[in-house]
């Protein structure tokens, strides 16, 4: 009895310790936020003293203990307790503790005694060279005159091309006083600024009210104000004066409508990662050439070693590809190079690479200057971007499937998800590309089917990078990517007994190299499956029947070819299964989905499922509310049993060639609102019963040019507020059209325009936009 009261005794002063670390959980946050606070503008100070100083024993130190206050940033960032998490107080508060005494312990002992070293290598100087001076420039124009400052390299490749020019003639000529000029970190926006500042042409006319303020994304607007006006601008408002304001992140950017500069010829050249709406003009950093890529490398490698050995010289081409014109990377690279044997040194380099390793791996400073310009609030997003393989193009259509489900977007979920990637090639994290993309009907109805996003190959690895912090059972991502002659699992993959548990997202890469034993996956948790193909044919893992969770599944081939995707089966027992993506392969046959809400079938072979297959549709996914078929070449009609799924909602078929007509028993679909048929070269009949679609709000029929009218009855449809119809040799309208109540906008080429226009009095909402006469399609890509 003893033993239990005091085993209880013992469990008890547990619990009261744990509680009482999650009381003090608060005390402790904000004892060392205001430290780090406190210490970042002072250390900041000192680093840029050292440097004029050219002390760099003492700069070394301040470096690491900016390192250290950038991790305890971090922890602060990232050990946040909100209502879900609130029972993980006790150990952020533990582990923030041990931030904070690593900070104390660092900055108590070890700066004291660097202070120590640093005192007496300045009476060193002092007694060898007599004393520097140390009095501060008072601008821009005395800061950086001098053509030997550190801070601007001696040595720059691609800055007088068109960007360069147009800023000047903005900054000597122009009428907007705010210039803005955007692109990715490092890719040399504030060395562009400064050669402008030293340009003769430049100086001439600001002569020596040139002021140059770096912000950053740590600084506050009342911070940024306070700096401009220690800078006494107000005493030049009668004469031109030019303020640079560099790496000016979203959330200060309002800054520059807090500055008033009287003289109409001063100007505010902004520079930042993403663009600046209120600028007055707007200029994009782009990356080096291949032939300035090249220069810039060369810089830093003895000349002759590459001249003389053409294979020397192509390994240095391949690994200027992966720097992808980005000048942080090549200096990156470029200082690894330096003072080693060029050949050697480059095969090695060449060697890592190509066995998988990141750029990111070995450069810190290159990793740590694109990771800051991740902000918390797009973290997840982006890293999701890395789930794809490198040099494709990555569906937005995906994005949204995916974001709906692991974030719970609101219906419509492409609004919210739409936002989200507006925003990240906004910061170019990503850039957005449009295929096949419509003339005259973009971003309609939020059809983003034909919206695809890339991303710079430094910035994929970058979200790869990130999405393995930690350790592989605590990761929301597990990304296992087998492409190329790799025949074995990962160097990180445990031993062939371990079962690797899944997290929520997992992501596989495979090539017809790659042998079906080795992935020993647990995946019951996993929520989102992508498999990226490159083989002709694939069988599905067998750990999908153990994906109790799983609800969305995308398959994606990038061969030229489709793969012939076999035993979809076991996708029958995912009860949590709504939303399946299939590119590029061939379906043999359809199989029984209970549970699936959206199907997207894009450029695969339908054609054997679809018209040989026993299954009724309407039996095997009688919950499909989406069903959406684009470039599928075989499609000639839809699957049987489509017409009996009563609570579908949306119908798109969109560059099916072969696709003829519609089933005579479409007007069952009486819960149907969107029905999209475009593109389809050959579509030449549209059922009267179409007009029994009594909840249909949107009709697409644009680009069928062999659809020459319209049902008779179409004026039915009570509810359709839109009808796009461009590109359809449609000459006459049926007198029922006049019986629409709804109906709000219509697109159509010239020759249709006068027909609805002659009618249109008859609505008293009613929108006609007329598309140009030649309408096509536009290849972008």
């Amino acid at each position: 009895m003893a033993d239990y009261v005091s085993l209880a005794w013992d469990l008890a002063k547990d619990g009261v310790a744990i509680v009482t670390r999650g009381l003090e959980y608060n005390s402790t946050r904000e004892s060392l936020e205001a430290t780090v606070t406190d210490l970042s503008p002072v250390v900041e100070g000192i680093e840029d003293s050292l440097k004029r100083l050219d002390l760099p024993i003492g700069l070394k130190h301040v470096q690491e203990l900016k390192k250290l206050l950038a991790k305890n940033t971090e922890a602060i960032g990232k050990l946040k307790i909100h209502w879900w998490n609130c029972v993980l107080a006790p150990w952020y508060q533990q582990k923030l503790q041990k931030e904070g005494a690593n900070l104390e312990r660092f900055a108590s002992v070890q700066t004291q005694i660097h202070i120590f070293h640093l005192l007496t290598e300045i009476l060193s100087v002092l007694s060898s060279k007599g004393p520097p001076s140390l009095a501060p420039p008072t601008n821009y124009a005395h800061k950086f005159a001098d053509p030997l400052d550190e801070r601007f390299p001696k040595f720059t490749v691609g800055l007088d091309g068109d960007s360069m020019q147009e800023l000047k003639k903005n900054l000597l000529t122009g009428k907007e006083q705010v210039i803005n000029l955007y692109g990715m970190p490092g890719s040399g926006k504030t060395t562009m600024a400064q050669k402008l500042c030293r340009d003769p042409q430049v100086q001439g006319k600001f002569k020596k009210n040139i002021f140059f303020e770096t912000l950053g994304s740590q600084i506050e607007v009342d911070e940024a104000i306070q700096k401009l006006r220690d800078h006494g601008l107000a005493k030049y408002g009668e004469n031109p004066v030019l303020l640079v304001l560099d790496d000016v992140w979203p959330r200060t950017e309002n800054i520059v409508e807090m500055i008033s500069l009287k003289h109409k010829d001063s100007r505010i050249l902004v520079t930042s990662r993403t663009e600046m709406k209120a600028a007055g003009s707007r200029c994009l950093m782009k990356l080096l050439s291949d032939e300035d890529a090249e220069k810039l490398l060369r810089h830093f490698l003895p000349s002759s070693d590459i001249d003389l050995d053409p294979d020397t010289r192509q390994i240095l081409l391949e690994v200027l590809e992966r720097c992808k014109g980005l000048p942080l990377a090549i200096k990156s690279v470029g200082h690894e190079l330096r003072g080693k044997g060029t050949v050697q040194a480059l095969r090695q380099v060449q060697s890592k690479w190509s066995q998988g390793h990141s750029i990111l791996d070995s450069h810190q400073d290159l990793l740590a200057r694109l990771q800051d310009s991740v902000d918390e609030s797009h973290r997840e997003y982006f890293m999701d971007l890395g789930l794809f393989p490198e040099d494709e193009k990555i569906p937005i259509t995906v994005l949204i499937d995916m974001w709906s489900e692991l974030h719970h977007l609101n219906e419509p979920a492409s609004l919210p998800a739409m936002a989200i990637t507006q925003e990240l090639i906004a910061m170019n994290l990503a850039a957005d590309i449009k295929v096949r993309r419509m003339v005259g009907r973009e971003d309609l109805d939020d059809y983003y089917n034909n919206y695809f996003l890339e991303q710079h190959d430094l910035f994929r690895e970058l979200a790869i990078h990130m999405s393995k912090q930690g350790p592989l059972e605590s990761r929301e991502r597990l990304i296992i990517d087998m492409f190329g002659n790799q025949t074995n699992p990962p160097e990180w993959w445990p031993e062939q007994q371990q079962r690797v548990v899944a997290p929520t997202i997992l992501s596989i890469s495979t090539d017809q190299n790659m042998t079906p034993d080795w992935c020993n996956i647990q995946a019951a948790g996993t929520v989102v499956l992508i498999l990226n193909l490159k083989t002709a044919e694939y069988t599905l893992p067998e750990f999908i029947n153990e994906m109790e969770n799983l609800k969305v599944l995308i398959v994606t081939n990038y061969k030229r070819c489709k793969t012939d995707l076999r035993s979809l089966e076991p996708l029958g027992s995912l009860l949590s299964l709504k939303r399946i993506r299939l590119q590029q392969v061939s379906i043999p046959s359809l199989c029984d989905l209970k549970n699936v809400h959206k199907l997207s079938l894009y450029m695969c072979d339908v054609k054997e499922a679809f018209e040989n297959s026993s299954i009724d549709l309407s039996e095997a996914m009688p919950k499909l509310e989406d069903l959406s078929i684009e470039y599928c070449e075989d499609l000639v009609k839809l699957p049987t049993g489509l017409c009996n799924i009563v609570i579908m909602k949306n119908l798109t078929i969109s560059g099916c060639n072969k696709f003829i007509r519609l089933h005579e028993e479409i007007g069952k679909l009486g819960n149907l609102e969107l029905l999209r048929i475009n593109n389809c070269a050959n579509f030449e009949e549209m059922p009267e019963s179409i007009s029994e679609l009594q909840s249909l709000t949107i009709l697409d029929i644009s680009y069928c040019r062999t659809l020459r009218k319209l049902p008779d009855k179409i004026g039915k449809m009570q509810n359709l507020t839109k009808l796009y119809m461009t590109g359809c040799p449609i000459r006459e309208l049926p007198d029922s059209v006049m019986d629409f109540n709804k109906l709000e906008r219509v697109i159509c080429d010239e020759d249709a325009f006068p027909l609805w226009e002659a009618i249109s009095s008859r609505f008293s909402r009613l929108n006609i936009n007329m598309a140009d006469r030649d309408v096509s399609l536009n290849w972008l890509c």
